[in-house]
């Protein structure tokens, strides 16, 4: 990034290309608030090097939304996914795949200050647009079953998170593969709601392989890696 900044200047397409990754990996290792300050610059830069409509604009706000909510600024989140829809509506019809993963976000964040259960339904309406659109096996749709499961541990049905990550796990591996991030994220994920469901030593058996898988595809830092670790020590502890 700092080399294309110094060669090209800051709003060149391949500098902002750049600086895009390096934002999304600066979140991705655990500083939202700073990725989500890289992401407002840069939606700036694209809008005047590339144009509002560009899909570049458009997926630095996606980002810069995405990474304002994980950083506690919820409500200020979900106004910028509301205009984003609006825009991505307006620009790319109501079947685009980015339409859709605006739409997962924006029914996560709403749903951490709202009503679970019309968030849950809302989702089910969006999975079935996304399978109709897209088929049951484009990551799009699996991502928002990952979502309808973790409403059901959050609604402490664990009964129905389990079986939802199992089918979920499966699914993912088959089309991903077992090691994707995407499938071993789902197996942590699975893990989590075993743990609340008193399955202890289930658990840790599935934590320790999926931390084995992990750490041979992921950087060290990885924030899965981290998870399988902490999840794995807190079983550890009497």
């Amino acid at each position: 990034m700092r080399r294309r900044q110094a060669e090209l200047g800051s709003c060149h397409p391949d500098t902002l290309a750049a600086r895009h990754q390096w934002a999304v990996f600066t979140g991705e290792a655990g500083d939202a608030q700073a990725a989500s300050t890289a992401f407002a610059a840069l939606a700036i830069d694209t809008t005047a090097a590339l144009r509002p409509e560009h899909t570049d604009t458009l997926a630095a706000r996606h980002q810069q939304a995405y990474f304002t909510g994980e950083s506690g600024e919820i409500y200020t989140a979900i106004r910028q996914l509301r205009a984003l829809l609006d825009d991505r509506l307006r620009l790319e019809g109501p079947d685009h795949p980015q339409v859709l993963a605006v739409r997962r976000s924006l029914i996560w964040f709403s749903s951490l200050h709202g009503d679970l259960a019309e968030a849950g339904r809302q989702l089910q309406h969006l999975l079935t647009d996304a399978q109709r659109s897209l088929g049951p096996d484009d990551p799009h749709p699996l991502a928002i079953r990952s979502t309808h499961a973790a409403f059901a541990a959050r609604a402490g049905r664990t009964n129905d998170a389990t079986a939802a990550f199992t089918q979920l796990v499966t699914d993912r591996s088959r089309v991903l593969g077992h090691e994707h991030p995407h499938a071993i994220h789902s197996r942590l994920q699975r893990a989590q709601v075993l743990i609340a469901a008193g399955h202890s030593e289930e658990a840790r058996e599935e934590l320790t392989r999926t931390l084995n898988d992990a750490q041979h595809v992921l950087e060290p830092g990885h924030r899965h890696i981290g998870l399988a670790r902490s999840m794995l020590d807190g079983l550890q502890r009497p």
